[in-house]
């Protein structure tokens, strides 16, 4: 379940999933279908060395931002075996984003939730 916690006025764990409907002309409003910063505002890959990614042994990748010059992300790229992306870490003096990736190739636990779980929202925004 989605946590609401940060939220202000919602507390802690809520008990229903939120169905809203879909409408295609509106799809990419959400963030989920457009990445925050364009590929093409990357600069020049550098190798960075070598880390470890929860016991895993990886290449760090480091890239400028060209859009914000003091932007700069960190790829951790898996070093044996398939080159999984395990982490990516974004600085800036705004902002400081980690995202790590695992379970690769491992099938996911996902189950629809139950109908009495599910609020139906009509119409949309």
């Amino acid at each position: 379940m989605q946590k609401w916690k940060n939220y202000p006025g919602l507390t802690g764990e809520q008990k229903l999933w939120v169905k809203t409907p879909v409408d295609p002309a509106g799809a990419g409003r959400d963030g989920l279908a457009s990445c925050e910063r364009p590929f093409d505002s990357f600069g020049t890959a550098r190798k960075g060395g070598s880390a470890r990614v929860e016991g895993t042994k990886a290449v760090k990748l480091v890239v400028t931002d060209k859009a914000d010059k003091a932007g700069t992300y960190t790829f951790y790229v898996a070093a044996e075996g398939k080159p999984y992306l395990l982490r990516t870490v974004y600085k800036s003096a705004a902002q400081h984003t980690t995202t790590s990736f695992s379970d690769f190739d491992e099938p996911l636990g996902i189950r629809a939730p139950k109908a009495g779980e599910v609020l139906s929202v009509p119409g949309g925004s």
